[in-house]
């Protein structure tokens, strides 16, 4: 969820040479993932979190309303902007109701086609691609084994127990695995094979016993993923979800092996990680179509694991009550937050920039949402 950014970005310079040219359509048999991919990581896990641009102006896929004709209070969320102003890495506030945009401020230089590592809140999206993948018929099913589906290459390096890991496990941050968030990392980087790295990893606990939340879970998703699928993540997810949704990512990091990052390293602009929010809270529907299985919305939305007070986690989603309501959130390093408020029909972003000192840890905008739009 959290790491350091390894380096920092002057956004002039970024802007004019950093920026790809990804397809301008996003039908999902057109899309071409080599016009997103990086070349091969070898050396570092996490990238420098440069910005890009989004060719796309995608307004003709919103509605647009009011504060006042949602029933949300405008004075309140120009409080919060206000807010959200004075702080220096914040980048993104959106506020969304009745599937309607109601409000949206961007600030120190960022904007609506300005695409940003959104880090560990693509988790979920992740978390909703392995739900497809099972509805296809893919992947058995939550309690198939991580052994099971990975390619036969890897079953030297599993100890006894690790065979046992199951989709359910990564899903809900339970694997076991020996891991510390932001340092294992460094670990795993000096190998040549990630995805191996993760596997010969010691037990910290029995299978799905215990929560530590993991970014190695993730990526071992990504291969799964892609072993099971017979095509790149990046592929599966845009053909089955991002693309229907109107969405393209302007980049998306690779491991040693080719695998596309599993969670983090995904850049999308905070109008894309919008519409993610509003598909989960209309159950997984979209235009009428039904992307993702309802049944699996609610299971990733509904309380899986103790994730520590007052935290619970779901299948890549956390989960916690605010002021009385539960909510389900996508939450990123720095604070690229996704909040879904079921019972009030409303989705909230916030994005923040995660290059050098700018970068906060800690920021993850609940007093925004408690204080200022609940209301």
């Amino acid at each position: 969820m959290k790491h350091t950014a390894a380096g920092t970005w002057v956004m002039v310079s970024l802007l004019a040479s950093c920026s790809p040219s990804p397809p301008a359509t996003t039908d999902a048999g057109a899309f071409d993932c080599a016009a997103l991919q990086g070349p091969l990581s070898t050396d570092s896990f996490y990238e420098d979190n440069p910005t890009y641009v989004d060719p796309v102006d995608d307004s003709a896929s919103w509605t647009f309303s009011s504060p006042q004709a949602q029933g949300l209070d405008p004075t309140r969320l120009e409080q919060a902007s206000t807010a959200l102003a004075e702080l220096p890495q914040t980048w993104s506030f959106l506020v969304i109701r009745g599937g309607a945009l109601v409000f949206e401020r961007y600030y120190h230089g960022s904007g609506k086609n300005r695409s940003n590592n959104v880090h560990s809140a693509s988790k979920s999206i992740w978390g909703a691609a392995i739900g497809i993948a099972i509805d296809q018929g893919r992947i058995p099913g939550v309690d198939a084994t991580v052994a099971s589906t990975l390619p036969s290459r890897y079953e030297a390096v599993m100890s006894p127990e690790t065979r046992t890991i199951t989709v359910r496990d990564l899903l809900t941050m339970t694997s076991g695995s020996r891991w510390e968030e932001d340092t294992t990392e460094a670990e795993i980087e000096r190998t040549p094979d990630w995805v191996e790295a993760i596997l010969r990893l010691p037990r910290a606990a029995r299978p799905g016993s215990a929560f530590n939340y993991s970014t190695g879970d993730s990526h071992l998703g990504s291969a799964v993923l892609t072993s099971a699928t017979r095509m790149t993540a990046c592929e599966f997810i845009h053909r089955n979800l991002l693309a229907p949704l109107g969405v393209a990512a302007e980049h998306w990091g690779r491991d040693p092996q080719g695998y596309f990052s599993g969670g983090y390293n995904l850049y999308l602009t905070p109008r894309e990680l919008a519409k993610f929010g509003l598909l989960y809270l209309q159950d997984g529907r979209w235009h009428g179509r039904q992307l993702v299985p309802a049944a699996w919305v609610e299971a990733s939305m509904t309380d899986q694991v103790d994730a520590g007070a007052p935290y619970s986690y779901g299948y890549d989603f956390w989960l916690r009550d605010i002021a009385g309501h539960h909510v389900a959130m996508a939450w990123g390093f720095g604070g690229q937050m996704v909040y879904i408020v079921k019972d009030l029909d409303l989705v909230v972003v916030l994005t923040t920039n995660t290059r050098g000192d700018d970068a906060q840890n800690s920021f993850d905008g609940l007093s925004i949402v408690e204080d200022y739009v609940l209301p």
